[in-house]
C-alpha cells in the first residue's frame, strides 16, 4: 500500500490516483457549477453541456445488500445524482433534478420530482411532479400535481388531512348550545 507521502516522493499516476480518491476534493462539484453558470450564460451551449453530464454524475450514495443505509436531511435537500438507499426527513423538501435518480422509498414533507424515481414516495404535504419526471411506485400524499410530460406508473393514496381540533370545534359547540336554547324556547 502506497502512502502519501510516498506517493509525493514517487510523483505519478500514484499521487493522481490518491487525489481522485479524496472524499473532500471539491473540484469535480466546482467544475459543474461553472459550466452551469457559463450555459446559464450562453444557452446555445447549454444542450453540449447536458449531454456530457448526463454520462456521469459525481454523486453516488448507495449501501451494499444486507446494510440498510438511508439518507435523513433536514430542510431542502436539491438532489442530483443517483441514491439506493432510502431517502427521508419527515419536515423536509427533496427537490429531484432532471438528472438526479432514486432507486428506494422517499418519506419527505414535500416532493418535487423532476427525476426518476423507482420506490414509494410518501409526502405528508404535497407531490409535485415535474415533465421530466418518471416515477414507479405508490404515492402516499394529500396533493398531487403532475406537469404535462410527466411518467406516473403506479397508484396514488391520498391521504385525508388531519382533522384539527380547535376552532372547528368550538364553532359547533356554539350550534349545538343555540339549537338547545331554541328547543327551550319553543318548549320542545
Amino acid at each position: 500500500m502506497t502512502t502519501l507521502s510516498e506517493a509525493t516522493e514517487l510523483g505519478g499516476a500514484a499521487t493522481h490516483s490518491l487525489l481522485a480518491a479524496d472524499p473532500f476534493d471539491i473540484s469535480l462539484s466546482f467544475g459543474r457549477w461553472l459550466q452551469d453558470v457559463q450555459a446559464a450564460r450562453n444557452p446555445l451551449a447549454r444542450e453540449t453541456i447536458e449531454a456530457r453530464e448526463e454520462e456521469n454524475t459525481e454523486i453516488y450514495i448507495g449501501s451494499f445488500p444486507g446494510s440498510n443505509c438511508e439518507v435523513t436531511f433536514e430542510g431542502v435537500l436539491h438532489f442530483d445524482g443517483y441514491s439506493i438507499g432510502n431517502i427521508s426527513s419527515p419536515d423536509g423538501t427533496l427537490v429531484l433534478a432532471r438528472r438526479g435518480r432514486i432507486e428506494a422509498d422517499v418519506n419527505v414533507k414535500v416532493a418535487v420530482i423532476n427525476g426518476w424515481v423507482t420506490g414509494n414516495i410518501t409526502a405528508t404535504e404535497r407531490v409535485v411532479l415535474e415533465s421530466d419526471a418518471r416515477v414507479t411506485g405508490q404515492i402516499n400524499t394529500r396533493a398531487l400535481s403532475v406537469r404535462l410530460g410527466a411518467i406516473f406508473d403506479g397508484d396514488c393514496l391520498f391521504k385525508a388531512p388531519a382533522h384539527h381540533f380547535g376552532a372547528d370545534e368550538s364553532l359547533g359547540e356554539k350550534r349545538g348550545n343555540e339549537l338547545e336554547h331554541l328547543a327551550v324556547a319553543a318548549g320542545v
